[in-house]
């Protein structure tokens, strides 16, 4: 869904579709169809966004033939839906990472992801961010795998800076910090990876990680906001509480911060949920579309609240 500030920013709220991956063209659209259509009409709106994930193998397949990546993209129109951020972990589902960021596949992966989602933002809209894992595993990372690491980010950048001279959108990159690895914190984020080039590469918020205590929100923000790098997407917003509390009050303290200016960003918010989440006895697509437009009314009502107006 689109919504919009009363400067103009306009905010993308989708949800995250790594919760159905599918490993070839033909699942992906079908659970386009069993999922993401059902629910943007129980919301009511003729557009929604998804944050899709695609596995390495789909994302080499729409890059070496146009004729798909033409056919997903009609596939989306079709069905009211748009993409304007990807989950770009890797590995073979969501829940796995991948190779880090010394290795060529990662780069490889993260640059055809970089290609798909130039060609699937709307026209009118400049922006597009890709989520990435934080650089590797602490444990293993020596000094010479940093290095090696920093040339890739270097060379990224340099392509994202191409894509952007080419097609006229900007393809951001986030890093999103999480305990055990080489970036745990915003903070070292900020110095490892935005120092390269704070326009296409940036900070992915976890608000479930800041809601949860591994790092002050305040000071996370802060840090964006004095270092001027942007926030690339806030992702694994949800409103249940449980095991995991609502992240609500980071949503509204980062929105706040991005919205006044203190912090840039393309405002891309992404709900995550999982199956995990449904109840037992109501498991099955309808239990999980009733589930996912809960929690994007929930982001939607805390968004307009903010003062943000839905956008057609």
């Amino acid at each position: 869904m689109r919504l919009r500030h009363d400067d103009g920013t306009l905010v993308h709220l989708a949800y995250n579709a790594g919760m159905h991956p599918a490993e070839d063209l033909e699942n992906l659209i079908a659970h386009l169809t069993r999922y993401a259509v059902p629910v943007r009409k129980r919301l009511g709106v003729e557009r929604m966004g998804i944050g899709l994930w695609l596995s390495p193998s789909v994302a080499d397949h729409l890059t070496a033939d146009r004729i798909e990546l033409v056919r997903l993209r009609r596939s989306l129109e079709e069905r009211g839906l748009e993409v304007v951020s990807l989950n770009g972990t890797g590995g073979r589902n969501q829940e796995v990472p991948g190779p880090d960021w010394a290795k060529p596949e990662r780069y490889r992966y993260t640059m055809a992801l970089a290609k798909i989602l130039a060609f699937l933002l709307p026209e009118d809209v400049r922006f597009g961010s890709i989520s990435t894992i934080p650089i590797g595993w602490r444990r293993d990372w020596p000094a010479d795998l940093h290095a090696i690491a920093t040339r890739r980010l270097e060379r990224l950048a340099r392509e994202l800076r191409g894509i952007y001279s080419v097609s006229g959108k900007t393809i951001r990159v986030g890093f999103e910090p999480w305990p055990g690895c080489v970036l745990e914190t915003t903070e070292q984020a900020l110095e490892r990876v935005c120092g390269i080039d704070s326009e296409h590469l940036g900070v992915c918020l976890d608000a479930c990680h800041l809601a949860c205590g591994a790092e002050e929100p305040g000071v996370a923000l802060k840090g964006l906001a004095e270092a001027g790098a942007p926030v690339v997407k806030l992702g694994h917003v949800h409103s249940h509480t449980g095991e995991t509390s609502s992240t609500g009050a980071v949503l509204h303290d980062t929105l706040t911060a991005m919205l006044s200016g203190a912090v840039s960003g393309s405002a891309h918010i992404e709900v995550e949920t999982h199956n995990l989440t449904v109840p037992g006895r109501a498991k099955g697509p309808g239990a999980l579309v009733s589930l996912l437009a809960e929690e994007l009314a929930w982001a939607r009502t805390n968004l307009t609240s903010l003062g943000l107006q839905l956008a057609a």
